[in-house]
C-alpha cells in the first residue's frame, strides 16, 4: 500500500487511458488532503492527518478510471548525531575535535529529508570534576563549546542535550540527547 506523509509535498504521478492529460481529473479524499497539478501527469499531494483511508480518485471525462488507496503517516522523529557516531559510543578526543557540530537525520527512511539543527547545549566534565556547559545556536559549536572541545581528554564524557531541529515540514522538534565517552 502507498504512503503519504503529513507536512511533506508528496509527489504523485497520475496517468489514465482514454484521454489526454487535459481530460484527466484527480481528487483526494481522507487525511485532510489537497492535490495540486504541477505538470503533465504530475501532482503534489498534501495531507494533514493520519489515516488508513486516504484515496485518490482519477476520472477521465467525468467517468471514474481508478481509485488508489493510501495510508497517511507522520514523518518519524529524526535522530541527532555528532560525526555520524551514535550516542553512547566511544570517540577519541581527536575524532570529536574534528567535528563541526551536530547533525540530524532519519535512519532507514525511504525519503531523503533534510533536517537543520537549530540549537543545542554541549556539556562536558572538566579537569576539576565540574561540568561545563555551552549553549549553541545553529548546528555548529559555539566559541565556548569549541574551547571546551579543545581541552577534551581521554576519560571525559560529553553530552549534547536540548537539541532542536527543523524538518521539511517546518516543525521544530526536540530530539533525544547524545552521550559520548572520550577515549
Amino acid at each position: 500500500m502507498n504512503v503519504l506523509y503529513v507536512g511533506y509535498d508528496n509527489k504523485v504521478s497520475i496517468a489514465a487511458s482514454g484521454g489526454g492529460d487535459d481530460k484527466v481529473q484527480a481528487v483526494i479524499s481522507g487525511g485532510g488532503g489537497t492535490l495540486e497539478r504541477v505538470g503533465g501527469g504530475k501532482y503534489i499531494a498534501k495531507v494533514r492527518s493520519v489515516t488508513d483511508d486516504c484515496k485518490i480518485t482519477v476520472s477521465v471525462d467525468g467517468k471514474i478510471a481508478g481509485v488508489s488507496q493510501f495510508r497517511v503517516r507522520t514523518i518519524p522523529t529524526p535522530v541527532a548525531t555528532v560525526g555520524g557516531v551514535a550516542s553512547n559510543e566511544n570517540m577519541t578526543a581527536g575524532q570529536f575535535r574534528a567535528q563541526t557540530g551536530v547533525g540530524a537525520y532519519i535512519k532507514d527512511f525511504p525519503l531523503n529529508l533534510k533536517y537543520t539543527v537549530t540549537s543545542f547545549t554541549l556539556s562536558a566534565d572538566n579537569a576539576d570534576g565540574d561540568i561545563d556547559e555551552a549553549p549553541c545556536t545553529g548546528y555548529q559549536w559555539s566559541p565556548k563549546a569549541l574551547n571546551m572541545i579543545k581541552n577534551l581528554q581521554a576519560g571525559r564524557m560529553v553530552t549534547v542535550e536540548n537539541i532542536r531541529a527543523t524538518g521539511p515540514d517546518g516543525r521544530s522538534q526536540k530530539l533525544p540527547g547524545l552521550t559520548y565517552y572520550i577515549k
